[in-house]
């Protein structure tokens, strides 16, 4: 894949580096980052946009002169919502949040293509890569993600106000779709809470409580999940936020 010298970046970590570069939005990832894993990207991004959800146009999937991978999706104008509700205060915020919630139930009750991969394996095996939990501790966490069958939901899986754009053509399109699963939507929203606590702390709970409602969705039936995922989440190597990961899995036993 070309990239032009009017590249802008929009986000540089670890394993990738995402530009917008003209009218398309290109993730280029590091070498080390297996094919498989962006080919099944852009699979999951065609198969969401089949599922009706909206979501940017795969465009091209291919190889990189230093031997990465790239993936290039259309370019949607717009403001995420991150950028909305760090601009915002008080009732306008508290409007973005409600809206970001009513998009997050209005996918999860969309069924999902049945060649997603299924939650419930990925948390599992994620988990059993975990080797500081204690394997009790671990072993149980197992056996509560095994709990996750029969349910054919989309689950974004990075459900955030990043991953968000309200665009300029008054749609919200979903991002960034390297996580989805069919599954449970009480633990994707468990996802989406622990973001909050990460990233948005002063707004996690008002997250929690506005998602109750939406979704009709008793809060302990998605606090049950956050043990789940956050061991899962371990296995990122998300080290900023490890010891905050830890203490929910700590907490596995007030959350039954």
């Amino acid at each position: 894949m070309v990239i032009s010298d009017n590249k802008t970046i929009l986000v540089e970590r670890a394993e990738k580096v995402v530009y917008q570069d003209g009218d398309r939005v290109v993730k280029s990832f590091k070498a080390a980052k297996p094919a498989s894993d962006v080919l099944n990207e852009a699979l999951n991004l065609a198969r969401i946009a089949e599922a009706g959800v909206a979501a940017p146009k795969v465009l091209e999937v291919s190889p990189t002169a230093d031997g990465g991978w790239a993936l290039a999706t259309e370019f949607v104008p717009g403001t995420t919502v991150r950028k909305l509700m760090d601009e915002a205060e008080g009732d306008k915020k508290a409007e973005i949040l409600a809206k970001f919630v009513d998009l997050q139930v209005q996918v999860q009750n969309t069924q999902a293509p049945a060649l997603l991969t299924s939650q419930r394996a990925k948390f599992k095996t994620m988990i059993a890569k975990v080797k500081d939990i204690d394997p009790s501790s671990r072993y149980e966490l197992e056996m509560r993600a095994e709990r996750m069958r029969g349910h054919k939901y989309i689950c974004h899986g990075d459900f955030n106000p990043s991953n968000v754009i309200l665009g300029e053509d008054g749609c919200a399109y979903v991002c960034d779709w390297a996580h989805v699963t069919r599954g449970l939507p009480e633990a994707d929203a468990a996802m989406t809470y622990i973001l909050f606590k990460m990233y948005h702390a002063e707004l996690a709970e008002a997250y929690l409580d506005l998602y109750s409602e939406k979704a009709d969705m008793p809060k302990q039936k998605i606090m049950y999940w956050v043990p789940v995922v956050a061991a899962a989440e371990l296995a990122r190597g998300r080290k900023d936020s490890e010891e905050m990961l830890k203490s929910f899995v700590e907490a596995t036993n007030d959350y039954e």
